[in-house]
């Protein structure tokens, strides 16, 4: 007995956090643990599927006496059926024996009668498109929340991408209201790092009554709650009465207020310069001093060898602070006369969803109608929205482009994530809706149209472009380009299909499928791209990008926190601009950039291994106001 107590204070021990976090009543624990201990799935005692007239399988109380919510041993173990990545998926339903079949009953994905026959393609397909009102999902370590975080270049990988399962058939059975009879949450059970549904009951059942949940919990806006439904309920997407609800006065509303409660807080918690950190200051370098420089970004420690730059060891010592951390207190700045390589507010660039919000106000939008979709802020930004509070925009005009035979790819990116982690394409507007919950998404127009390079080794393949853009003033804006860009380029040739299939949609290929990495310099990409497109000059084409970081560096400078870089006169600062080319929506031949995302503290590794002096360009320029060299152009101030 003892033995059995010290056993449960370890569970609750390992576990709390995800209990109290999944609401479970704890007087359920202590059964929770014996049943994942003994592996106890006992719901068929106490439960029965029952298919209605319909054809639709329901849950229902089948116990004689019931069920109270005060009784501990309420509570059941539901198994997952089939746990995945979804960049996986595709290759599991192939290979993994009976999977297919398996998720094709469960799904009610049926072969066709009168062909005898669905092919295994045929019901893959089916299952792809269909499993996105099954899916469940969860992560093991929750790498971003409803907060913004810095964008950077960083090396984590599967411990940003959310799992997807999708529960066995009795918890696939119960159906949605909300006015739920049951709860249903997730436990990662650590001894066996495994993941179970747990089901308890919301108030006392009877015997017959039904066993329900609510598949949009924690979503209480009627119109939101409307919108997360649909990949249960499509019908309001055919109900013209509903859709005009998306556009209406109460939608726009859920948009300002989210906006103000971002602009009403201290943002991240920064402390903003004084008045007298921000006054508008001529950048005038000190031509005698030394600076000490404090970093623990790998590559400025390595390549650092500047004779009026040192390192240390001591960030109290240090006049120069190059760091990756988010820094907060920019009050404390100029009294301790240091540098720093960060402005303020600067996540109203670097945040995907900030970022868009930015851009949109570059230019006017359109020509002031209402259900413009070719424009949504500048040409050179895709039409963008947020899914945590622009959902129902986002389905009107996705509505919109499916009457009018647009086409409606979209690719789902976070807020806050690089190099493509959880980056998601498709036209399947359920398979949208479900990724908003796996964490804060914008979701973009897919480039349907982009400018290819053809390589010898593949042909006609995606590729993007990497500018690495410096600031060292924000009032006035002093914004420079630096010449030297870098490419990246996808693994397959690209067509409109496969969308599942990284290799052919996404060009971040140095931490994944690197056997196949191609590397071309830019001075070797400018003659290969006029040979490929010899009706554009790059010089023009360059020329359009130059203008749009202009346009895009403006912007963020004009506006009201949070979408504002906030002047400080301590603060310098470089970022990646990442972005693809495409050919103009009219048809024309005309090459339109297109800004991908913006990344802080940007891995510079290829930059270091070509030019070992590249650091060194780098601070001579933001320091000391000299490109010793460096073929930069001065965009601005």
């Amino acid at each position: 007995m003892a033995d059995e107590d010290e056993e449960y204070l370890q569970f609750v021990a390992l576990h709390r956090s995800q209990l109290e976090f999944v609401g479970i009543p704890c007087h359920f624990w202590k059964s929770i643990h014996t049943k994942l201990k003994n592996e106890t799935y006992d719901a068929g005692i106490f439960f029965t599927m029952v298919k209605e007239r319909d054809g639709i399988l329901k849950v229902f109380v089948t116990r004689e006496d019931g069920m109270k919510v005060s009784d501990p041993y309420c509570v059941f173990l539901i198994d997952h059926a089939w746990t995945y990545q979804v960049n996986y998926a595709r290759a599991q339903l192939k290979t993994i024996p009976g999977l297919a079949d398996r998720m094709g009953s469960l799904m009610a994905v049926t072969k066709d009668e009168e062909s005898l026959q669905m092919s295994q393609e045929q019901l893959i397909e089916e299952i792809l498109e269909k499993m996105w009102s099954f899916n469940q999902s969860y992560r093991l370590k929750v790498s971003y929340s409803n907060s913004h975080m810095y964008q950077k270049d960083a090396h984590d990988d599967d411990e940003h991408t959310p799992l997807w399962f999708v529960m066995d058939e009795f918890g696939s059975c119960i159906k949605h209201s909300d006015d739920p009879s049951f709860a249903i949450g997730i436990l990662h059970y650590v001894p066996l790092g495994m993941a179970f549904s747990i089901l308890w009951p919301l108030r006392d059942m009877d015997y017959g009554e039904e066993v329900t949940r609510d598949y949009v919990a924690p979503i209480t806006e009627p119109l939101l709650r409307d919108c997360s439904l649909l990949p249960w309920f499509p019908d309001k997407l055919e109900d013209e009465n509903w859709i005009k609800q998306l556009t209406a006065e109460r939608a726009i509303d859920l948009v300002r207020e989210e906006l103000s409660a971002m602009q009403m807080k201290d943002w991240q918690g920064e402390l903003y310069p004084s008045h007298k950190c921000t006054e508008l200051t001529a950048v005038t370098p000190d031509s005698e001093k030394v600076y000490r420089v404090f970093t623990d970004v790998q590559q400025v420690t390595d390549f650092l060898t500047h004779p009026r730059f040192f390192l240390v060891d001591n960030k109290e010592e240090a006049d120069i602070l190059w760091i990756r951390e988010h820094f907060k207190d920019f009050r404390s700045l100029q009294e301790n006369g240091k540098f720093i390589n960060q402005f303020p507010n600067e996540n109203s660039l670097v945040c995907k969803d900030l970022l868009a919000a930015v851009c949109q106000n570059a230019t006017p939008c359109g020509d002031g109608k209402e259900d413009d979709l070719l424009v949504r802020g500048p040409e050179w930004l895709p039409v963008t929205f947020n899914l945590n509070f622009e959902l129902p925009l986002f389905l009107d005009h996705y509505i919109k482009r499916k009457k009018r035979g647009l086409d409606n790819h979209w690719i789902c990116k976070p807020w806050n994530l690089a190099r493509a982690l959880d980056s998601h394409v498709t036209s399947n507007v359920n398979y949208i809706l479900r990724l908003r919950e796996t964490g804060p998404k914008v979701v973009c127009k897919y480039i349907e149209n982009p400018i290819l390079f053809h390589r010898e080794d593949v042909g006609q393949v995606k590729f993007d472009i990497r500018y690495l853009v410096l600031i060292s003033s924000a009032e006035p804006l002093v914004l420079y380009a630096d010449k030297v860009f870098w490419l990246r380029f996808a693994n397959q040739p690209f067509s409109m299909d496969s969308f599942d299939v990284y290799a052919k949609h996404f060009t971040v290929m140095n931490y994944r499928d690197s056997e196949n990495l191609k590397q071309v310099h830019h001075h070797e990409f400018i003659p290969m791209f006029e040979k490929q497109y010899p009706d554009h000059r790059w010089a023009d084409v360059e020329a359009k990008i130059f203008k749009m970081f202009r346009e895009m560096f403006e912007a963020a400078v004009c506006d009201s926190p949070p979408k504002k870089l906030i002047h400080c006169s301590q603060s310098r600062a470089f970022y990646a601009v990442d972005l693809m080319l495409k050919w103009a929506d009219d048809g024309s031949n005309e090459i339109v950039p297109q800004v991908l995302e913006v990344n802080y503290v940007p891995d510079c590794e290829r930059a270091c291994q070509y030019h070992p002096n590249f650091f060194n360009f780098i601070f001579s320029l933001l320091f000391l106001g000299d490109s010793n060299g460096w073929p930069v152009e001065k965009l601005s101030g």
